[in-house]
């Protein structure tokens, strides 16, 4: 939907870890607290960066509330 309202992704990425990170740096990097299972994820490394959730609003300028609550 963001790319589509944007006309560019919103999380784009040129590989499997790039995009993750950069999911990360917008959404926050999972913690028990957010994800309680992230952890357990196969691929999930404890070392990767710690991001702190950033406001969606400030990334997917021309959603309404609803289309930002749909992209949470």
């Amino acid at each position: 939907m963001s790319e589509m309202a944007q006309r560019k992704p919103l999380f784009a990425g040129d590989s499997e870890i790039d995009q993750i990170f950069n999911i990360f740096k917008i959404l926050g990097t999972p913690n028990e607290e957010l994800w309680p299972d992230a952890l357990k994820l196969e691929y999930f490394k404890p070392t990767f960066p710690k991001w702190k959730p950033q406001n969606l609003e400030d990334y997917a300028h021309c959603l309404d509330p609803l289309g930002i609550d749909l992209l949470k």
